[in-house]
Formats: structure tokens, C-alpha cells, sequence
């Protein structure tokens, strides 16, 4: 999906699959495309994983754009016709209806080739502009901007910005709407970051539900002050895992505390190699979150994402006290993790 793996062909993804299987390692993929071009997309990884004899993590499986929801049991059933067939495939989710990524994202792929500096020259030419809005931004296959939200921006005076609606925000700059956007991309160069309101919550709940789906929260670490507290990121980087214990747990009842525990710890580290993580086991390192089940729930909102869960006492990392009553110890006991198994997601 992303620059510049978009632009890499099939034979070229089940090469590099293959090494990576011979090396013991996995193909875990941003696949090709997760809306119109979705079962092309599981096709194609796990053609290349069948092929490689490599293990597939297809990252946060999702229906993206509502024309694609109604796509959600064909793709369930390639993905599991693949299991039966031997082929080690399973994916990972993140409890949320709306997806955060570049801006740029919603142009033409042939619009972001090449560095930053090419596809920022290339949105300043008229010709290119006109382009885009013939194919994107007029008629029956117009983006619907009010989907879209504002996230994270470079330069001060664009601040204003955050946390709008693209239709909002142009409406504040007195612009079309592509014509804002494409500006916006261009003055920034391209470094724009955007929430896309366009999955369903059943579906959510369906690809929660499966058995081989795993929880993360597709998100880089934040803080609540400095440097990482900058923009309105996507509220799951605060709230994703508390979000799965209060909301669809405690809450909705999607399944048990225990199913929730495992598919965010123990599920994870024996797909990512982790063989001393993930388990409660003596010997192995202590990665460890105390919280109240009957208060435990995330506080992030789209419009207030930078906001800590509740209901969360402690916290050890690799054995260290790093949140204590709820506060940060100041001590950072993080280190550099890596495999040291076989990757695996046998029972």
C-alpha cells in the first residue's frame, strides 16, 4: 500500500518472501490494497507466502470504504481455505472504525512516486493538479472529505488544522476542497498526516472475534508531553489495548478476559519469535500490566487523543517498575527486543 513497496510487483514480493522464509523470518505485510483491490490483496501475500514456505502476518486486517464491507466473509474465507491448505497465515487488528495515514494517501498512486521532493514538485504543477481532480475530485467517485480528519502537521501557521474534517478546514482556508488539500500537501511537503473515517464496526467485531486475529494498536510510541505529544494522533495509540479490556470485554462481551489477554501478549510474542515474553512463566522476562478489570477503559477520543487509560496501577517492563499508582516512575527499562525463536502460532 505504502511507497515504495506499491510499486514493487509480485514476482519481486514472492522473491523476497522466500529469503525471508529460508532465513526463519515471516512476511508480515501492509498488503497491496485493503478496500476495492481487498481479495486481490490476500491473494497475491499469500500466493507468495504458499510459494516461499514462509509464515504470513497480514497487519490489521480491515474493510476499508463501505462498498468493500460486504467483502469481509470472502476474504475470511481465502485466509482460512489457505490454513486448511497448510499455509501459516494470520493477521492482527486494532479496535477502531477509522484508519490513520498520510494525507497523500487519498491520491492517485501515480501521484506519489519518487522522493518527497519529486511528488512535492509534481503537486505544483497545474497540469498534474487538474489530473488528480479529474480522477478524485469531481462526480460520482469524488472522496467524501468529511470522512477525513486532519492529524499532524509540520508547520506552525497550519496548526489550525488539527483535528478538522478536510471539508472543514478548507472551508476555514476560503478553498475548494482538493484545491486546499492539494496545497496543504504541497506547502508541507507532503508530510500531512490524516484519520479516514471508513470501516464498520460489525466488521470490527467480526475480524476481533476470529481465533487467529491478533490485537496491536498500529501505532508509534506517544507521550503527554514533549516532543511525542505533538498533533491529534489516532486515539488508539493511548487507548487500544484499555479499549479491548472495558469496551469489548467488560462491556460488550465479545469474548472473555482471557481470549483478550492472549491475543494482545502470548499470541504476539510466539508469532514474533519471543521466546522468554508473553506468558507468566518462570525464567521469563517480567512484561507486565496490573489493572483493575471493572475499571480498566481508555480515555482517548478523536478530538482528545493524547489522554492515558484509567483503571491501570502498574507496570513493569523487562521486570522494572516503570508506572506505579497510576504515575511514571521516570525509569525506562526498555530495551532492544529480538527474536529468539522460531516464528510460530501453533497451539
Amino acid at each position: 500500500m505504502y511507497a515504495p513497496a506499491c510499486f514493487s510487483s509480485a514476482e519481486e514480493l514472492g522473491t523476497l518472501t522466500a529469503v525471508a522464509g529460508r532465513k526463519g523470518g515471516i512476511l508480515a505485510t501492509h498488503m497491496r490494497s485493503e478496500g476495492d483491490g481487498l481479495l486481490d490483496a490476500i491473494r497475491e501475500v499469500i500466493a507468495a507466502a504458499e510459494a516461499g514456505r514462509t509464515p504470513l502476518q497480514i497487519s490489521h486486517l480491515k474493510t476499508y470504504g463501505e462498498p468493500n464491507w460486504a467483502k469481509l466473509p470472502r476474504a475470511f474465507e481465502l485466509i482460512e481455505a489457505a490454513q486448511r491448505r497448510g499455509v501459516d497465515v494470520t493477521a492482527d487488528r486494532y479496535p477502531y472504525t477509522a484508519a490513520n495515514t498520510g494525507l497523500q494517501a487519498a491520491l492517485p498512486r501515480w501521484a506519489i512516486e519518487g522522493s518527497k521532493a519529486e511528488q512535492t514538485a509534481r503537486l505544483a504543477d497545474p497540469a498534474v493538479r487538474a489530473r488528480i481532480r479529474q480522477e478524485i475530485g469531481e462526480g460520482p467517485n469524488a472522496r467524501d472529505w468529511i470522512q477525513v480528519m486532519i492529524s499532524e502537521v509540520t508547520l506552525p501557521h497550519n496548526r489550525r488544522y488539527l483535528g478538522l474534517r478536510v471539508d472543514a478546514a478548507a472551508r476555514l482556508a476560503g478553498q475548494d476542497t482538493l484545491e486546499f488539500v492539494l496545497d496543504l500537501l504541497s506547502e508541507e511537503k507532503t508530510q500531512v498526516d490524516a484519520i479516514y473515517f471508513t470501516m464498520s464496526e460489525e466488521n470490527l467485531r467480526a475480524i476481533l472475534r476470529k481465533p487467529y486475529v491478533m490485537i496491536g494498536s498500529d501505532s508509534g510510541c506517544r507521550a503527554h508531553y514533549g516532543p511525542l505529544s505533538t498533533g491529534r494522533p489516532h486515539p488508539r495509540t493511548f487507548g487500544t489495548f484499555a479499549r479491548i479490556l472495558g469496551h469489548y470485554v467488560r462491556e460488550e462481551r465479545l469474548f472473555d478476559l482471557s481470549t483478550a489477554i492472549r491475543k494482545m501478549t502470548s499470541d504476539p510474542c510466539r508469532r514474533m519469535g519471543l521466546a522468554d515474553r508473553g506468558w507468566l512463566r518462570p525464567g521469563y522476562l517480567a512484561d507486565l500490566v496490573l489493572f483493575d478489570p471493572d475499571r480498566v477503559q481508555d480515555s482517548a477520543t478523536y478530538e482528545e487523543p493524547i489522554r492515558y487509560p484509567v483503571g491501570v496501577h502498574t507496570v513493569l517492563v523487562n521486570g522494572v517498575v516503570t508506572v506505579e499508582a497510576g504515575e511514571h516512575t521516570g525509569v525506562r527499562a526498555g530495551r532492544i527486543v529480538r527474536r529468539t525463536a522460531a516464528t510460530s502460532y501453533s497451539k
